[in-house]
């Protein structure tokens, strides 16, 4: 397993606003069966997955997600944390610690997210 590689095409898959090129950085992050779930999402496969970057995308325009922790990874399991925002294109700030598990074909199986940092109400 390469944490770094895997974590670099998940936040790829994030970023891709091109929905051809989001779709294919989607196939490098996730197994074809893969899962996300995060407080707010829920997807299964790599059409639920690529739909949901593209619901998120249109929800927070101008975000680009960056990493912001080191990469920490055992066995099959890395965990990361993750910022978006903060910035004048995108001024609220939304922050976040991911934990993927990889599958035997070095993709991500199965990835749950937790939301650390959202704007104030």
């Amino acid at each position: 397993m390469n944490a770094n590689e895997v974590v670099t095409n998940y936040i790829a898959a994030w970023n891709e606003r091109d929905p051809v090129k989001r779709r294919a950085a989607a196939a490098k992050a996730w197994a074809p069966k893969g899962t996300y779930v995060d407080p707010h999402r829920k997807a299964s496969g790599l059409d639920e997955i690529d739909a949901m970057l593209g619901v998120a995308q249109a929800s927070f325009p101008g975000y680009q997600v960056r990493l912001i922790s080191k990469i920490e990874a055992h066995n099959e399991h890395i965990r990361f944390s993750w910022a978006a925002g903060g910035t004048p294109e995108a001024p609220l700030y939304l922050g976040g610690t991911d934990f993927i598990r990889v599958g035997p074909d070095g993709l991500s199986a199965a990835i749950v997210g937790f939301v650390d940092a959202t704007p104030a109400m």
